[in-house]
Parts: C-alpha cells; structure tokens; sequence
C-alpha cells in the first residue's frame, strides 16, 4: 500500500513539473480568487468546529499539562484505531482547568498528530484525526488558542529533524487551518511573516523547510492584497497540491519567490 502511494505521488508530481509556464498562467474561467474564503471544506459537527468564535475566557486557568498516562497504559488493550484515539481524550476536569499553553504543548504532543502519511489525502487525513481529540476543539474555543498555537508554532525548531514528524510539520499544518480561516489579526499576520521568512535561511530541514514554504503560501494568498490573480491562481494550485501530497521540498522558483516576496510585506521587511 505504502509502494502504490508513493508511486502515486511521484506521478502527480512529475505531473505537475511537466505543465508549460503557459499552462500553469492560464487561469480557467471559474477560478474563484475570494481571499476570504477558506481553500478547503472543514467538517462542523455540535461538538466540534475549526476556529469558532472565541467563547472561552481562558485569563485565570493555570492548570498543568496532560501526559496521555492512561493511553499509555491501556492502550494494548484496544481493539480498533478508534478506540486508542479516545484514549488519548484529556480527562474533563483537567482540561478545563488547564492552562492554554499548557493546552496547545499538549496537543502537539498527541499520539496522532503524525498519521496525516498514512491518508492519500495528508491535509484532510489531518483535520479528521485532530477532529476526534477533544484538546484541540477545546483550543480553538478559547480566547487565548490563537495566540498560543502561533507562540508554540514560532518555538518549534525546524533544524531538529527527530521532532518534526510529531509536532513540526503537523503543527504546522494546524497553523495553516487557522490561517485558511483567516482568524489572524494584522499584528499577528505580521508576526506570523516573520517567523516563516527566518526559517528560510535559518538551516531548518528541508523537508521541514517544505513545509514552512506550504504555510507561507496560505499566508499570502490570504492575506498579500497586492498580489495579481495569476499569481493567486498559482499560490492556490500549488497549496491544494502540496496538502494533498505532503511536500518534501520547497516549491519551484515561481512559486518559492512569490511567496518570500509576499512574506517580506507582510512583516513590514
């Protein structure tokens, strides 16, 4: 099964190189350029939404982090996949005296994280998994989940290869959600360019590296107003590629230097 996804993979890649610049600059006539629409459709149940509203005042709560101890120790004991991701369910009592940094470290800390590689589809296999933990819908509701998840996000270190499976790159791809809702105020725009244009030439791994790009890209197609529509159109076929087929690389020229273009703006460089 791994053979046939990586071989399936390479041909959308090669696929994708092969396309003339005259192909990639033809914009088909139903490309929708809405900045403010988010790039992928995002499951909402009653329990559970990506980046509502904030409804949690979180100023006073100080509670420790979880450990996943009873996952630990139970989880020779499940029977399906499904039931050693309810395991990992932060008890309700804990959660809801936990901290929102302690919150976020939690949650990219959970077991997980990294199964996106195993989906066909690695952003939409992300979403799903972290769906069914109730740490991060806890989180997004609260009025401190944002910043907290891009403080984490600009302490991860991308040079650190061992980590990246587990926290870097599905941290990463969380930060992407919040931006492709476009929750972000300016300030944090801003800051959020800065961290993403360090890491271009800071040593961070190339497949890390890869990443870093993929989020850039989402940044400035959601938040780059000056940017031309071919230039949307590109930023929008290569985000929907790379979430699909998880990037190993950063993006061709054209690609790459729109985006770094892009992330000097926004962080007022």
């Amino acid at each position: 099964m791994k053979t046939k996804m990586l071989f399936l993979a390479m041909m959308a890649m090669m696929a994708l190189m092969a396309c003339t610049k005259d192909e990639l600059d033809q914009q088909p006539m139903d490309f929708d350029n809405n900045q403010d629409l988010p790039m992928f459709e995002y499951d909402r149940t009653k329990d559970f939404a990506f980046w509502p509203t904030p409804s949690i005042d979180d100023s006073g709560l100080q509670g420790g982090g979880y450990d996943f101890a009873y996952w630990q120790e139970h989880k020779a004991e499940a029977e399906n996949v499904e039931a050693l991701m309810a395991m990992c369910n932060i008890p309700k009592d804990l959660l809801k005296a936990m901290s929102t940094r302690n919150l976020a470290i939690t949650c990219s800390n959970y077991p997980y994280n990294a199964t996106f590689m195993a989906y066909n589809d690695a952003y939409k296999g992300f979403l799903g998994t972290i769906a069914d933990f109730n740490g991060y819908a806890e989180l997004m509701k609260r009025k401190g989940g944002l910043q907290a998840t891009l403080d984490l996000y600009a302490e991860l270190d991308g040079c650190v290869l061992d980590i990246s499976f587990t926290r870097f790159q599905p941290w990463t791809f969380f930060v992407c959600s919040a931006v492709d809702h476009k929750v972000l105020s300016t300030e944090q725009v801003a800051r959020l360019a800065q961290v993403v244009t360090s890491r271009f030439n800071d040593g961070t791994e190339r497949i890390n590296l890869a990443f870093t790009y993929l989020l850039g890209g989402f940044i400035a197609y959601h938040y780059d107003t000056t940017l031309p529509d071919e230039q949307l159109y590109l930023l929008k076929t290569y985000i929907r590629f790379a979430c699909q087929f998880p990037p190993v690389d950063k993006p061709d020229d054209r690609i790459s230097t729109i985006i770094e273009a892009s992330m000097n703006r926004l962080a007022g460089e």
